[in-house]
């Protein structure tokens, strides 16, 4: 099981990760780009490429894809079912698709 707290104070120690709104949801973002999303206490949407999501989705039970019209766009965890280890490396893959190299240096994880 996974919660929002575990999501948030694995996201603060990846650098210039805000939590914060975004539509009326939680959000984490990377600077100005959303890295995920919680519509409900119960679901994250992380935002992956679409390739990881397709492998996501395969690999676990507890994920589905998330459309924006016809593009793939994120992963929906279903928080209560998560494994959190797996749930930290998806949020660490959303920053990294955003992050520039010199800011991912300073991440050692």
């Amino acid at each position: 099981m996974t919660t929002w707290d575990d999501v948030v104070v694995h996201a603060a120690r990846l650098p210039e990760v805000t939590v914060g709104d975004h539509h009326g949801m939680d959000s984490l973002r990377f600077r100005t780009s959303v890295l995920a999303t919680r519509p409900d206490d119960e679901t994250l949407r992380i935002m992956l490429t679409p390739e990881q999501i397709e492998e996501t989705i395969a690999e676990f039970d507890w994920c589905t894809p998330v459309l924006w019209g016809q593009k793939l766009s994120a992963v929906a965890v279903r928080l209560p079912d998560a494994d959190s280890d797996v749930v930290r490396d998806l949020i660490t893959d959303a920053w990294r698709r955003r992050a520039p190299k010199r800011v991912q240096a300073r991440y050692e994880g």
